[in-house]
């Protein structure tokens, strides 16, 4: 099975199926898909979305993204989420402070992805909450995304695969694989109004250097690792971060896995 679907106008769309569990299940192909932006979706790609047999869409954009680059699903019978925030809260500048965007340096801006990441679990439990109980409903196929299928979904992923029982290694793989299938700096330039998952700051990343802003479009491990790290000193662990923050009781856990785990 192919883990990346190679969508000419998708980004960085994967299969979560396939990971091992610690106790030797498996994720199902085809149940739970990961992705950035789907705006510039050709028919070829829709044609082949449709045949996914996808139910619900979690998009995880603020509504300005979703202004900037709408997606216009058209298959009958998808549930489309969405969610209503003030993008500031999650984006570069909500942890800059008083840094100007231009004065960046690959240090600070390192830092700064690594302060984020300690934000988003508590910043985003509700729209994680909703994910978790369209999949406890059975409603899969589902894909989840925001801007670069990199930031917020790539905790998304990791809180599943974690929940489902992937040991962290696998995770942490499958999170810095967006480094190998999308290139977010070309990105940055190939589409004048993308947004890439740091806001209404991109037209000044456009003016610094390559170097600087790489530590911003890549997905190191620090990055999630920093977010776990926060979960386990807020709430224990990240199953009891289902429990207490998202809602998750034992029998939606019984639900996920009978739907996303193999026999």
């Amino acid at each position: 099975m192919n883990r990346l679907l190679p969508l000419e106008g998708g980004r960085n769309f994967r299969d979560l199926g396939g990971y091992a569990t610690g106790d030797g299940r498996r994720v199902r192909w085809g149940r739970a898909y990961r992705s950035g932006v789907m705006s510039y979706l050709t028919d070829a790609d829709r044609v082949r979305l449709d045949g996914l047999g996808l139910r619900t869409v979690c998009d995880f954009r603020a509504p300005g993204e979703r202004k900037r680059e709408p997606t216009n699903w058209q298959s009958p019978g998808v549930s489309v989420l969405h969610w209503d925030y003030d993008f500031r809260s999650v984006s570069l500048r909500a942890v800059l402070a008083d840094i100007d965007v231009r004065e960046l340096s690959p240090e600070i801006a390192h830092q700064c992805m690594t302060e984020l990441y300690r934000r988003l679990p508590t910043l985003f439990a509700r729209p994680y909450a909703d994910m978790f109980r369209k999949l406890a409903e059975g409603e899969s196929p589902l894909v989840f995304h925001c801007a670069a299928g990199k930031d917020r979904t790539g905790i998304a992923a990791a809180l599943i695969l974690i929940g489902l029982g992937v040991p962290l290694a696998t995770v942490l793989d499958d999170y810095v694989l967006t480094d190998s299938v999308v290139d977010l700096e070309a990105a940055l330039f190939e589409h004048p109004r993308t947004s890439i998952g740091v806001g209404d700051e991109h037209s000044h990343l456009r003016r610094v250097g390559r170097e600087t802003r790489a530590p911003l479009l890549q997905a190191r491990p620090a990055y999630l690792q920093a977010a776990i790290e926060q979960i386990e000193g807020d709430h224990g662990s990240v199953e009891e971060y289902l429990r207490e923050r998202l809602g998750v009781t034992d029998e939606m856990f019984r639900g996920i896995r009978d739907h996303l785990l193999e026999d």
